[in-house]
């Protein structure tokens, strides 16, 4: 046992270190505390300088960064807000014509390019849209289309460039919507594309729609990039969907309308009417020109029931023209009436088909596969032959035509059809009657728009 002094000293330094601790845990407590406060103090000032964060951002704040997309509609970049949106698309067809049998025709059997028309179109800033159309087809550059729309205001639009006047049903169709490869006669009297100005609308929505616009004038299924004159085109058009809003009404795919244009046809180029297989059967004789006034009418319907779809319309033109010191209105008149049905059962519209099983056979999916007929007919007033305006040896004074055909969808983008045609002429050849045109076209087409 150790003597009583000699545990004092140890007893002594544990006491001082035990007050050492304490004064150095005192002494780390209060430089905590010193932090603290200097860190409440810098969050109070940051406080002051902005306001508090929250979990979602400021709806006040403008959006930024690009978003793209690519899918049946092509291929978009789009502005966060929306407001600004850039789309690129691509109409191509390619056509195989062979006319079988003993019909005497101009053109040989070949395939071409039908058509190659990339598209460029989209919105800025929110209410106006663009539309630029070109197309490389069959060896030519050609600016089909290119036109603004302002949306702003509800019950009226305007449109201003180049773009389809308000006038044929079938012509208002787009290419890539339409029953068969080629349209049918009254698109021969309707203008395809014109430089003008719109003001389209709904004057009752979705039940009745206008059109009315000034445009340069161009020769009949034609177009034009400069105005052949000091005069004017005026169209106009009133179409009739009464029934559209009501979705369990059978007629809701009813739709009518009449369209009209009145102008001077003085200094136009003379048009060039062509039948199914796209040969020329009217040839004016050397010397005419187009001159005087141009008138055109026509009524047209389409009604759309399920996989069903029929089209018809009526166009009559009188038109104006001249050889030397005689000048005479000439009437051109054609109709047509078309069907369709789809047989997988997709419902018909007027614009374009979607399937609802896109090809894909390793799932048993074929697209979808519509059959069409459609019969048409185009006549000439005689006074074309009787005032030497054309010769009866080189021209008809009638066309009549039967057309059949097969359409097979595989998606939205890609579509095989296979179309016979027959024409009949009255006229046309020095032994009387022209020889029948029968015509064979297979077209292959792709359509991202």
């Amino acid at each position: 046992m150790q003597p009583l002094t000699a545990r004092r000293p140890v007893r002594f330094g544990f006491a001082l270190i035990l007050v050492a601790m304490a004064a150095m845990a005192q002494s780390t407590d209060q430089k905590i505390e010193d932090l603290q406060t200097k860190v409440n103090q810098l969050e109070q000032k940051l406080a002051g300088a902005q306001p508090a964060a929250t979990s979602s951002p400021d709806a006040s704040q403008p959006k930024t960064g690009i978003t793209t997309s690519a899918g049946p509609e092509g291929f978009v970049l789009r502005s966060a807000d929306g407001n600004f949106i850039w789309r690129f698309g691509l109409d191509f067809q390619v056509d195989n014509r062979a006319f079988p049998g003993e019909s005497n025709v101009a053109l040989p059997d070949g395939i071409l390019i039908r058509r190659a028309r990339p598209t460029f179109s989209g919105t800025i800033y929110k209410y106006i849209d663009f539309y630029v159309r070109p197309d490389f087809g069959q060896g030519q550059t050609v600016l089909y289309e290119a036109y603004a729309q302002l949306n702003y205001f509800k019950h009226v639009n305007l449109r201003f460039g180049k773009f389809k006047p308000p006038v044929g049903l079938e012509r208002l169709q787009s290419d890539d919507d339409t029953s068969f490869v080629e349209r049918g006669l009254p698109t021969l009297l309707v203008p395809s594309r014109d430089i003008g100005f719109q003001l389209a609308g709904d004057i009752w929505t979705q039940r009745i729609g206008y059109q009315v616009g000034v445009f340069n004038g161009v020769p009949d299924n034609s177009l034009s990039d400069s105005a052949p004159s000091d005069h004017r085109d005026y169209a106009a058009r009133l179409f009739f969907t009464p029934f559209f809003p009501e979705k369990k009404n059978p007629l809701r795919g009813l739709g009518f309308g009449l369209a009209a244009t009145g102008g001077n046809v003085d200094g136009i180029a003379l048009p060039s009417y062509k039948s199914f297989g796209q040969n020329t059967f009217i040839t004016f004789a050397s010397g005419v020109t187009s001159a005087g006034h141009r008138t055109r009418l026509a009524p047209q319907m389409y009604y759309y029931l399920g996989p069903f779809g029929l089209l018809s319309e009526y166009t009559i033109s009188e038109e104006g023209f001249q050889k030397g010191a005689v000048r005479r209105d000439i009437a051109l008149r054609s109709w047509q009436v078309g069907a369709s049905y789809i047989l997988t059962g997709e419902r018909k519209v007027f614009n374009t088909l979607t399937p609802r099983r896109p090809f894909d056979p390793h799932n048993r999916q074929w697209g979808a596969v519509e059959i069409a007929v459609r019969t048409a007919g185009f006549s000439v007033e005689k006074g074309l032959f009787n005032y030497g305006l054309a010769s009866s040896t080189n021209s008809a004074r009638m066309a009549r035509e039967w057309i059949g055909g097969v359409n097979w969808y595989l998606n939205r983008m890609l579509r095989i059809s296979l179309d016979y045609g027959n024409t009949n002429f009255e006229g046309g050849a020095t032994t009387g009657n022209r020889s029948s045109e029968r015509a064979l076209i297979t077209r292959f087409q792709v359509n991202i728009s």
